[in-house]
């Protein structure tokens, strides 16, 4: 069992880490499908281009580099010799240094490591557990499929779909199969922002969560899902992702 310390800024779990023997932080990411490093902290490292889709409000298609980060620690893990996207991931820096002025981002932790354990993810005490011991009082099991990314059902505008489950979505995602939607509520002048009034994961229910309507064809080329969701579902109560037995463990909230 190893204990994960995070800071919560704007919806993002920040794990501290040491790369390279750089100290800053690695943003905890379900969705990203490999672990990255910021260039701008990363010079040293050199790889060949590849492309790649990078997403947060919308989804781009990006360029990225292949190589490998020889060492990195968090808590009591440490790996070596990994392989690596190196990307520019100053836009998220300069995005998170309004909540923490000092924050050095040097990447983001993806799923082809965070695979390996089974994940306790607790927003209230902001701790991540790899491995852990745990006995909810009341519980959900949501199956959970591995496409290349963590995949569970949410109902959304009493449509059920495949989402990513992402840990570093801070807002909901959903494709243009949702544009014309009536039970969708327009929340700003910004025609694809949305208000959805209630999501489903199980029996548990989560109202007003805001949305945005994004072409999400990159991801759906790696993954068939219909949106991504994370933060807004996953920061309301204790979860477990399960790995090796394909399901999500929740706690059941009071609304159902």
């Amino acid at each position: 069992m190893f204990k994960i310390p995070f800071k919560l800024v704007a919806g993002i779990m920040l794990i501290p880490v040491i790369a390279n023997e750089k100290e800053g932080f690695f943003a905890f990411d379900t969705g990203a499908m490999q672990t990255a490093v910021n260039k701008a902290h990363f010079q040293e490292i050199q790889g060949e281009c590849t492309d790649i889709a990078k997403y947060s409000e919308g989804v781009k298609k990006a360029s990225a580099a292949e190589g490998i980060l020889n060492t990195l620690r968090f808590s009591d893990v440490e790996c070596s010799k990994m392989p690596v996207l190196i990307m520019d991931l100053m836009y998220v820096e300069n995005a998170l240094k309004a909540e923490m002025p000092d924050v050095k981002f040097l990447g983001t932790l993806g799923i082809d490591v965070i695979r390996d354990y089974t994940v306790l993810l607790d927003y209230n005490t902001t701790e991540i557990i790899l491995d852990p011991e745990y006995d909810f009082e009341s519980q959900l099991m949501i199956p959970m499929r591995y496409v290349n990314l963590p995949v569970i059902e949410v109902e959304v505008a009493n449509r059920t779909c495949d989402f990513v489950l992402d840990t570093g979505a801070n807002t909901c995602l959903l494709g243009k199969s949702f544009q014309n939607d009536t039970q969708l509520i327009q929340a700003s002048q910004t025609s694809n922002i949305v208000t959805v009034p209630v999501v489903r994961v199980g029996d548990n229910k989560y109202e007003n969560i805001t949305a945005v309507i994004s072409d999400i064809s990159a991801i759906q080329k790696k993954v068939p899902v219909e949106g991504v969701i994370g933060y807004q579902i996953l920061s309301p109560q204790r979860s477990v992702l399960d790995f090796k037995n394909h399901q999500l463990i929740m706690e059941k909230t009071q609304k159902s």
